[in-house]
C-alpha cells in the first residue's frame, strides 16, 4: 500500500467517525448522514469501499 493510500484510509476513517458522532448527537439527520458517508467514500476512496455497506440500516427515528 502506498503512502497516499494509507493517508486516504486514515482521513476516511476520521471523516466517517466525525459523521457518526454528528449523527449520534442528533446534529444531522439520517439522510445527511447517508450523504456524508457517500461523500467520504468518494473523496477518500477507502481501499475496501466495495465491501462497505452503501448505507446504514438505521431507521430515521433512531438516535
Amino acid at each position: 500500500m502506498e503512502q497516499n493510500q494509507v493517508i486516504d484510509e486514515i482521513n476516511y476513517y476520521k471523516a466517517q467517525a466525525i459523521t457518526e458522532l454528528l449523527y449520534a448527537r442528533g446534529m444531522i439527520t439520517f439522510d445527511e448522514y447517508d450523504k456524508l458517508t457517500d461523500l467520504n467514500r468518494q473523496t477518500f476512496s477507502p481501499m475496501y469501499a466495495d465491501l462497505l455497506p452503501k448505507s446504514l440500516e438505521k431507521s430515521p427515528n433512531q438516535s
